[in-house]
């Protein structure tokens, strides 16, 4: 499946290890409606709602477009607003929320490699890392979507890698979703995004590895993770549930001893 490594890893060539390499986060559009609403719950532009008073910032042509849909027009839309504020960190947000839709409903043989793909991935992570960074307040309710929406799309980028990629790349690319997840849990420790993406990237690190007892730090921190992660909004508990099992399964096929616990 696209996003499994392949060649020298050993983890590669175990047929068993795939799955939790594979479908941790994986968000594919289309008909499914937990995609939808997955979206609709981490995008800042929400779904089918209009902006809110705070503006988009700019002449208002990204509130026409956002209200309209028009996800393509704004994806080609330059935001070039320099001050440190909500709106125009809202605004660099809408582009990347444009931006991370239009990748997400791809077709799922298109790989992060692919030059469309790509330009969307970029396009969308630029936004939500400009959106952090403008936004000038940190605990403005807004910064927890900017996070969502950077660590699905980051989550999205490493799903799409395919079979001809490099481990080496894997690995990169599943380290910045690691370290955007650690931020997030850093700014919204209420918020479980950072715990269930970090755990997310932990197992996908571990079945980087080497069957047996090197994987068993990263299996712990995620289980760890999980274990201190808030209630998930509704559109996660069963990827919650997922990735526990998948977590508790790895442990003991890998003969991870037990942490006892005073």
């Amino acid at each position: 499946m696209r996003g499994y490594p392949s060649g020298s890893s050993s983890a590669a060539n175990d047929t068993a290890d795939a799955e939790p390499h594979h479908g941790v986060f994986r968000v594919r559009t289309g008909t499914n409606s937990l995609v939808v609403s997955l979206i609709c719950a981490l995008l800042t532009a929400g779904c089918g709602s209009t902006p809110t008073s705070e503006g988009i910032g700019g002449d208002g042509a990204l509130e026409r477009m956002a209200v309209a849909g028009d996800w393509n027009s704004i994806a080609i839309t330059s935001v070039d607003c320099t001050p440190r504020s909500g709106a125009c960190a809202k605004a660099y947000a809408t582009k990347g929320d444009a931006c991370l839709r239009l990748a997400i409903e791809q077709p799922q043989s298109a790989s992060a490699k692919d030059s469309r793909m790509r330009e969307l991935l970029d396009c969308a992570e630029d936004g939500y890392r400009k959106a952090l960074l403008k936004q000038p307040s940190t605990t403005a309710p807004s910064r927890l979507s900017y996070h969502g929406g950077l660590l699905l799309t980051l989550s999205e980028r490493r799903n799409r890698l395919d079979d001809r990629v490099k481990e080496k790349k894997l690995d990169r690319e599943n380290e910045k979703l690691l370290i955007a997840a650690q931020a997030a849990r850093r700014e919204a420790p209420g918020s479980a995004l950072g715990f269930l993406y970090g755990a997310s990237a932990r197992v996908y690190r571990a079945t980087l590895r080497p069957r047996g007892r090197d994987r068993c730090n990263d299996l712990r921190q995620a289980d760890a993770m999980l274990r201190r992660s808030p209630p998930p909004p509704r559109e996660l508990v069963a990827e919650q549930e997922r990735i526990r099992g998948l977590t508790q399964r790895q442990l003991r096929e890998n003969s991870c001893p037990r942490i006892t616990r005073r």
